[in-house]
């Protein structure tokens, strides 16, 4: 399987992405990483998230403010989104779909958000996002840990967590994070 290119743009963008989906300040004011659903914090997320993509895709890619949001409101899709859902494609013999999608200009963005207290729920979205990983450019999978001590987010930073995820990176274009 052939990756996309990564672009400094296109790092940058995902990584500024990553940046709004991780910060500190939705876990404090939005979502109860514990009481709220994965359906919950996936719509906190992607809201979040829908206000903030016009202003990255024009710091990315020079869009008037006005292109920018015609793009957000075209090409960004999500499950929980009024009207609009993430289409399906086949692999083995099976329907797939990540939780978003997002088109732009020159790359097609697939998203995954998973919650989970171990690694069954870890390993579950890795697998997922290798299968979305052979239909979009670039996948974001993004864990959210409900263990007491952040456990899942301590170790991913251990020697073969840390391959693993440079692995997923380097091999499948997969942006992983633990947060």
């Amino acid at each position: 399987m052939e990756t996309a290119r990564k672009t400094e743009r296109r790092v940058q963008f995902l990584n500024n992405i990553l940046s709004e989906m991780e910060s500190h300040d939705i876990f404090q004011d939005c979502v109860n990483r514990g009481n709220d659903s994965e359906s919950s914090i996936q719509k906190a997320l992607f809201s979040r998230l829908q206000g903030k993509l016009p202003s990255l895709i024009q710091e990315a890619y020079g869009y008037s403010p006005g292109k920018a949001e015609d793009v957000v409101n075209k090409y960004f899709v999500w499950e929980s989104k009024s009207s609009v859902s993430v289409n399906n494609f086949p692999f083995f013999s099976t329907n797939h779909r990540p939780d978003a999608a997002l088109n732009v200009e020159d790359i097609a963005i697939g998203v995954e958000i998973k919650k989970g207290e171990d690694g069954l729920s870890v390993r579950s979205g890795i697998g997922q996002s290798v299968v979305y990983a052979t239909q979009f450019d670039f996948v974001i999978y993004f864990f959210v840990d409900e263990t007491g001590g952040r456990d899942i987010r301590s170790s991913s930073s251990a020697e073969k967590e840390s391959e693993l995820v440079s692995s997923l990176w380097d091999d499948f274009n997969i942006a992983f994070r633990v947060v």
